[in-house]
């Protein structure tokens, strides 16, 4: 791991989550209350000297750098909600290429076998769009065979079951690339590697400003002013929460389409150049 790169990534994903939450404070007219506490509390007694009052300002701003940083962490952490997703992207990755791929896995089976047949055996007869098209089935569950057929469709989709063969599966063809093939090949997979896991922290931190904004709905008397929330209440309980929503869903998908495809493209690249 690139220490660097690493604080870099969780600088920008914990400054975007404390900017969100500032726009959230100025939303609720809360602004002015949270800054006149804050000089309250801070406010340095006049006794101390002037290297002390330094002593304390810079301890204070390496805190906040700190609180940035580990909200970065933090959210690199909570974005494993989106692992669901991310594991029916890969599965049918898996089927778009398994004419290839089941070459690879059988000069490997002792290791991943096993795995890839778990994905066949989940993704192979199925399609996003009988998928989307099952997703109806929710209005039949009166009907054995539709409800049968959610339940193996929600199954699918939530990756049930798949967890350890994706990582192995994921471990497996990362490590395969970087193997057998020359380093100066990898800058491509790393960016997007990075830019996977930006994006993913940046879906979490939408998720949770999804999160409070429910928060302000259920609980109005939060505001500072109580004639304000009416104003928009049908943008803050419909368009706004939707909007999110599919905001943190096409960054997390978007970000991490590309690094499937760059990975299985360097993975069948690598394996015809090796025959």
């Amino acid at each position: 791991m690139q220490i660097g790169s690493r604080f870099t990534e969780y600088g920008l994903t914990g400054g975007f989550f404390w900017i969100c939450q500032l726009i959230l404070l100025l939303y609720s007219g809360r602004t002015q209350l949270l800054l006149s506490n804050l000089s309250t509390q801070l406010q340095i007694p006049t006794e101390i000297s002037q290297i002390g009052s330094t002593a304390i300002t810079s301890l204070v701003g390496a805190l906040a750098i700190i609180t940035v940083f580990v909200a970065g962490l933090l959210l690199d952490l909570v974005a494993v909600y989106f692992r669901p997703m991310e594991m029916s992207f890969f599965g049918r990755h898996i089927i778009r290429n398994r004419e290839w791929l089941a070459r690879l896995v059988a000069a490997h089976k002792g290791y991943c076998e096993s795995d890839y047949e778990a994905f066949e055996q989940r993704y192979g007869n199925s399609s996003l769009a009988k998928d989307m098209l099952a997703g109806f089935d929710i209005f039949f569950l009166w009907n054995r065979e539709r409800r049968q057929r959610y339940v193996e469709t929600l199954k699918r989709n939530s990756g049930w079951g798949l967890a350890r063969p994706y990582e192995r599966l994921c471990s497996f063809l990362a490590s395969y690339v970087v193997v057998q093939s020359g380093s100066s090949q990898l800058r491509l997979m790393v960016d997007q590697y990075y830019l996977w896991r930006a994006g993913r922290a940046v879906s979490a931190a939408l998720l949770i400003v999804f999160l409070e904004v429910q928060f302000l709905i259920v609980a109005p008397e939060f505001f500072q002013s109580t004639a304000r929330a009416p104003e928009i209440s049908i943008f803050v309980t419909t368009i706004f929460p939707l909007g999110i929503s599919l905001l943190a869903m096409a960054i997390t998908l978007g970000t991490y389409s590309r690094l499937c495809f760059t990975l299985f493209a360097l993975v069948y690249v690598t394996q015809d150049k090796r025959n």
